[in-house]
């Protein structure tokens, strides 16, 4: 099984537009709420990288994105997109309205007739975002409206805390993947449901017949003087039921009606329902958290995936982010295509996927792909430069000792090898480091000086690597700079 794996930057309504059609087996998307709020990356020391913009206005190019989705849309999405707009207006929610359709027009296209969708939100737009899959999949395609309580209190001015986002869950077509997903039993459901206790376990005790009158069928007789109720057939032939009661799995009551037990550990535990308050947000010390102000927890893309697509799929995520729909894919062996417009969050994505798969392959499109443009991102993004740079050095840029003129990545598998990328001419370390055995440094502006500094320190396997590395043709097909990176 081939697990393919692709990181676009860019816009990705233009990105999607290149997707084949009738590839995709699962999307997720986490896109912006329309909460009018600018998010940032945290990088190190006073670094912040924009993340993204969530703040719409209704210009002259919306009235000709209005005009080319009811022209291309079905008669139901035309009238749906123009209804809606006459309704929240031409301002920022009609203009949030038509991006979001915009979007998701595509990625019905791209989505496999087995296919199905999740669109992360809140209640600020989950109504609108509904409207519109209503118009697009079907509203007979919608499964569910998912609260996901991220969080357990919330303060509230003049209203109820709000502690929800809300998933919505619509698939292509009424044939699509499911794998039914399980919770553990809970402590209290066990005390409350497996009453009884041997010495093999806890157990229940539950009914041994079925609904329907099957008179005159070997579901139909007479067990130690007790037939089963009226409208009722026993569950399994006498046979299975002499086996059942030599294995002294039946409990009969002062009546005689037998009953089976079933012990808590021959279940798979409690279905997964459509309110989950077992998969808490990050918490501000998580070991997971990257800085990244949306980051969702890797264990709620894993039972999203897990439960629509299977081993070898392929998983789309227009609005990646900080990467966890890259990490979870690649922890479940799916083929993944993640798209994200900024250089910070594919840098984090690449990174993040490196921590999972040190020698993953990653093809890339939309990076800085000639020293004139690695050079302009330096000079309008250095955090963006910074977070880029050790990504594609098998890295990931460390929060905790980045600052000013140096930035410093780090490998989760080898954390006392760095990556270290000079700022400016005037780079010079600040920071103590620990134990260190080696690393790679950039042959920037200032990195003779860094050379020095780390002579001194007594790291001898220090490797420089020139800038060009950095934007070879084949950073493209791999994710890799262009140079021994040390890796295995």
């Amino acid at each position: 099984m081939e697990v393919r794996r692709r990181l676009t930057i860019g816009d990705n309504l233009q990105s999607l537009s290149t997707v084949p059609d009738s590839t995709v087996d699962l999307v997720y998307m986490d896109p912006p709420f329309n909460s009018g709020r600018e998010y940032d990356a945290r990088l190190g020391g006073s670094n912040r990288g924009a993340a993204f913009t969530d703040v719409w206005a209704w210009n002259s190019s919306h009235e000709s994105r209005l005009r080319s989705l009811t022209a291309d849309g079905s008669s139901q999405f035309a009238s749906t997109l123009r209804a809606m707009v006459e309704i929240v207006g031409r301002g920022g929610r009609g203009a949030y309205t038509l991006e979001m359709a915009a979007r998701l027009f595509q990625i019905h296209r791209v989505l496999r007739p087995t296919g199905s969708i999740y669109v992360h939100c809140d209640p600020s737009a989950s109504h609108l975002l509904r409207m519109v899959m209503d118009a697009l999949f079907g509203a007979q395609n919608f499964r569910n409206e998912i609260v996901w309580q991220r969080t357990h209190a919330h303060s509230g001015s003049r209203r109820f805390g709000p502690v929800h986002d809300t998933i919505l869950f619509y698939t292509k077509s009424n044939k699509f993947t499911w794998n039914q997903g399980f919770a553990p039993y809970s402590r209290t459901y066990l005390e409350k449901h497996f009453t009884h206790e041997d010495v093999n376990g806890r157990f229940q005790l539950i009914t041994c017949t079925g609904p329907g009158d099957r008179t005159g069928t070997r579901a139909h007789y007479e067990w130690k003087g007790v037939l089963p109720p009226t409208g009722r057939h026993w569950a399994w032939k006498i046979e299975k039921m002499r086996e059942l009661e030599a294995s002294g799995l039946l409990v009969h009551s002062k009546t005689g009606v037998p009953r089976l037990k079933r012990y808590a550990n021959e279940g798979s535990g409690v279905r997964h329902q459509d309110t989950w308050s077992d998969l808490p947000s990050l918490s501000a010390h998580s070991s997971e958290r990257v800085g990244y102000d949306t980051q969702k927890p890797v264990h709620l893309l894993e039972r999203i995936i897990s439960a629509s697509s299977n081993p070898g799929d392929v998983v789309l995520d227009p609005f990646v982010g900080s990467g966890t729909t890259a990490v979870a894919a690649e922890r479940l062996s799916r083929s993944w295509h993640v798209m994200d417009q900024g250089l910070v969050a594919a840098s984090l994505t690449l990174s993040r996927v490196r921590e999972e798969n040190r020698m993953a392959h990653v093809a890339l499109s939309g990076h800085p792909e000639s020293l004139n443009e690695l050079e302009r991102v330096r000079t309008a993004d250095p955090s963006a430069f910074a977070a880029w740079t050790t990504s594609v050095l098998a890295a990931r840029l460390d929060r905790r000792t980045t600052a000013g003129t140096v930035a410093l990545g780090r490998r989760r598998w080898n954390p006392t090898f760095l990556t270290i990328v000079p700022m400016s001419t005037a780079a010079n370390l600040t920071t103590d480091l620990g134990e260190l055995t080696g690393g790679l440094l950039v042959a920037g502006p200032g990195y003779q000086n860094l050379a020095h500094q780390f002579a001194q320190l007594g790291t001898s396997r220090l490797d420089v690597v020139p800038e060009a590395a950095l934007t070879s043709v084949s950073v493209a097909r791999t994710g890799f700079a262009d140079h021994d990176l040390r890796i295995a």
